[in-house]
């Protein structure tokens, strides 16, 4: 498999892949894809919590209050 590495504006190729199988698509759709399966995997990972509002908004200004 490649291993890219990345900076801000500039995209390196370091290792590219040999005959260990196919290659990862690298498409808008695919990187999209791959994305929201990391999304989904950790989407409400705080759902079953009470000692936090369930509004994130007024958690971050229970949180914000807390540093004055």
């Amino acid at each position: 498999m490649a291993i890219l590495r990345h900076s801000l504006d500039h995209h390196q190729l370091v290792d590219a892949a040999t005959d260990e199988g196919p290659a990862v698509e690298d498409t808008v759709e695919a990187r999209r894809a791959r994305r929201m399966v990391a999304l989904k995997k950790v989407a409400g990972i705080w759902s079953d919590r009470s000692d936090i509002p369930a509004d994130g908004l007024e958690y971050q200004r229970e949180l914000r209050a807390e540093r004055r």
